[in-house]
């Protein structure tokens, strides 16, 4: 019997064996399918987003061609027409031609650039009898979709405002996307006038039509002023056209004038900005702030607070005390020069302030901070960008907690060590400390920041929610190696299992500055910061390590060596301003090619030169590709063995006359004529020039500045001389008068700095 079952035993489990193979088999047949037929779909979609990306590349280098040819025939016209397009029927007729036709191929962005730069190069409002570029009946291509996005401002940048296009804009635009810029809708022209800065649209198309004037004077949608080296003609138009009829619509105020009298200008009309939610003062004068500080309580949707004095104050006033005291206000800052915490001033009790993010920049001490921060119960975010040792030996603390506090920033100079309490009672939930020191000197209580084992103690006892330690200190004079060697003995310490764990790794350098060296050990976070600091000889250890950057908001490179621009594998897509710093050496072949690999050039709207031999030449080779740059402020005009005659002459510099932006100049070294004209033909759209000069120079200089046949200086409206010599304001109001160069101008001395408005 037993020999019957084997073979059956056998026959079963045969049987079992190649049913499951066999199914196997088949489940694997139809994966194998499923995934060609998937790998086919996929294959498919790559193709497609392929055909897509390259027709989207294709297009967008079409337009790209098609705006640059654009921009350089506008080029080529106005330098044979002595910059005015419309000084002749056939050259208008031709541009306007040109204009429209381009105005149909391309975007709505790159339309708006061309409207930006027809209104900068002085084509769309009437200068020196000429007219004014016609560009009514313009096509323009507008996008479909559109969303109202509100962009809070940060300290420097206005709020903007995208507008939903309506349904019935929609269908029409879906019918025939091409529109004219008549026919647009007030909302989509008040986006292209926020482009342009409401002032600036004012200026192109108040006169166009009146339509536009009848949009500027009858409609209710909000107005943003911003004013700041703007003639004194254009302010007082502006002024009795805008800001005084129509205070009650301004909801963004933000002046950067010293020459301006806040008295005419911001405090009668204060009563009447009751929709403003955003004031900017920036650059003023001291003696106004007192009068200003009092009249913030008639502001009654006030949110938002900037005061930035260009001097000290000299009578200084409860500030802080009103401030705290205005019933909705969330963001402050303040930079104001000897103002002081009063001994008046005592912890708060039962009056407290609204503020959310606080921002002090001139100086406070140690002690005055927790009778500040007793005011401040809903704060979030605390910035002290000049924090001292105690002054008044106070020790009074407010019953408050700062439960929403989160952010904290420090800048110290000198300061032997924070208060363990201060951290304890005030600190305690924070998630984000940034502290950047700095010392003259390396010794005993100088190198209390440089102990590791105090900070893990204190943020492991004290701060549990800490998340990011933005770490930064850096020495001047530390010369001896043995003081290098203290250093790094003390810095090898950060490299414990605790930094480890909450990966916080750290670098340090030394570099040479005038007359000593310095060293800086600092954290390895530099997503967090806006600033960035490339130097030739970093000293990376071997906890060191390196984020992702190439998405974080790093605002602001200096650059101290030319090889680190080949060698530094980071790059700042979102770089807005590039300094390049008194060590650096500038190289004699082009640095263009590995600037664009670092950051994108085109991105740029600051720039600023410190180091001592980067000759003109090389400035316009570099503004070529920095088309946006309106700041620029140079160590001084080098040309080496060049004329500036020679140099005004080359293509390249016409080219870069006409197309860059430049609006505001510094000069930091003394400054002659010849360097004068050629800073004013490269630079034709000045209006704020600062400069350094000598004495026997100021008359044959302002008399060229000030000169009403000059077209290089025609948008020129203020004069900074950054070192006031004796008997330079009276030279220059004396020159000013008996050569009549000007008839409603203000000049007066500020910080040992003489300033002319006209």
């Amino acid at each position: 019997m037993s020999s019957l079952l084997l073979p059956l035993v056998l026959g079963v489990f045969t049987a079992i064996i190649t049913i499951q193979r066999q199914s196997a088999a088949r489940e694997q047949r139809n994966q194998d399918r499923n995934a060609s037929e998937k790998q086919r779909l996929e294959d498919q979609m790559a193709a497609k987003q392929l055909r897509e990306l390259e027709g989207t590349l294709s297009d967008n280098r079409y337009k790209d061609d098609a705006f640059d040819a654009y921009i350089k025939e506008i080029d080529t016209m106005m330098q044979n027409n002595h910059g005015m397009l419309t000084s002749n029927l056939v050259t208008a007729t031709i541009t306007r031609a040109k204009t429209l036709t381009i105005f149909r191929r391309l975007d709505a962005s790159r339309n708006i650039q061309i409207i930006q730069f027809l209104y900068e190069a002085g084509q769309l409002g009437e200068k020196n009898n000429q007219s004014a570029l016609d560009i009514s009946t313009a096509e323009l291509r507008e996008q479909i979709k559109r969303r109202r996005n509100n962009i809070i401002h940060d300290n420097n940048y206005n709020k903007r405002k995208k507008i939903d296009v309506t349904a019935n804009e929609t269908d029409c635009l879906i019918k025939d996307d091409m529109t004219t810029l008549e026919n647009l809708s007030n909302e989509l022209i008040y986006e292209i006038f926020e482009f342009l800065n409401y002032h600036h649209a004012f200026q192109a198309f108040y006169d166009l039509n009146h339509r536009f004037q009848d949009f500027f004077l009858n409609s209710n949608l909000p107005i943003k002023i911003n004013i700041s080296s703007m003639s004194k003609s254009k302010l007082q138009q502006y002024l009795t056209h805008i800001i005084k009829p129509y205070a009650y619509r301004i909801e963004f105020f933000r002046l950067s004038n010293p020459f301006i009298d806040l008295s005419l200008l911001l405090l009668p009309i204060m009563k009447n900005l009751t929709q403003l939610t955003t004031l900017i003062l920036n650059n003023i004068e001291s003696n106004y702030i007192e009068q200003i500080v009092n009249h913030l309580s008639s502001l009654p949707v006030l949110s938002s607070l900037i005061i930035i004095s260009i001097n000290t104050i000299k009578n200084p006033c409860n500030i802080y005390y009103k401030i705290f005291h205005l019933p909705i206000l969330k963001y402050c800052q303040i930079l104001i020069e000897l103002l002081q915490c009063p001994k008046s001033l005592h912890v708060a009790t039962n009056e407290f302030s609204t503020i959310e993010h606080l921002i002090i920049n001139h100086e406070i001490s140690i002690d005055q901070l927790p009778i500040l921060l007793s005011y401040v119960p809903q704060l979030r975010r605390l910035s002290i960008g000049n924090l001292k040792e105690p002054k008044l030996n106070r020790n009074e603390r407010g019953s408050v907690t700062l439960n929403y506090l989160t952010n904290v920033s420090f800048k110290l100079h000198n300061v032997n060590s924070i208060s363990i309490s201060l951290v304890t009672n005030y600190f305690r939930q924070i998630q984000v400390l940034t502290i950047a020191i700095q010392y003259i000197g390396f010794y005993g209580n100088s190198t209390q920041y440089l102990n590791a084992h105090r900070w893990e103690q204190l943020i492991a006892t004290h701060m549990l929610n800490l998340s990011v330690f933005d770490f930064q200190l850096s020495y001047r004079g530390i010369d001896s190696n043995d003081e290098r060697q203290a250093f790094e003995t003390l810095i090898n310490k950060f490299n414990s299992k605790f930094w480890i764990e909450h990966q916080w790794f750290f670098d340090h350098h030394y570099h040479q500055i005038t007359w000593s060296n310095a060293a800086v050990f600092y954290s390895r976070n530099p997503h967090r910061r806006k600033d960035y600091v490339l130097y030739d000889e970093l000293v990376e250890t071997i906890w060191s390590s390196r984020f992702d950057i190439n998405e974080d908001p790093i605002h602001h490179i200096c650059i101290h060596s030319k090889n680190m621009i080949k060698e530094s594998i980071d790059n700042f897509p979102n770089a807005t301003k590039l300094t390049f710093c008194e060590t650096f050496e500038v190289p004699r072949d082009s640095i263009t090619i590995d600037f664009n690999r670092l950051l994108k050039l085109k991105k740029l709207t600051k720039l600023t030169i410190e180091c001592h031999h980067f000759s003109f030449e090389q400035l316009i080779e570099l503004l070529q590709f920095t088309p946006n740059v309106h700041a620029l402020k140079l160590d001084s005009i080098i040309l080496y063995r060049t004329d500036s005659v020679s140099i005004q002459q080359k293509e390249l510099s016409k080219l870069v006359s006409n197309m860059n932006t430049i609006t505001k100049v510094t000069i930091s070294k003394e400054i002659t004529l010849e360097k004068i004209q050629l800073l004013t033909t490269v630079f034709p759209r000045m209006e704020y020039l600062t400069i350094n000069l000598y004495k026997q120079d100021l008359q044959p200089i302002a008399r060229y500045l000030l000169s009403k046949s000059n077209s290089n200086t025609r948008y020129l409206s203020s004069l900074c001389i950054s070192k006031q010599r004796n008997d330079l304001i009276t030279t220059l109001k004396t020159l000013i008068k008996s050569k009549k160069l000007l008839h409603d101008y203000t000049l007066k001395v500020i910080n040992r700095k003489l300033y002319l408005w006209w």
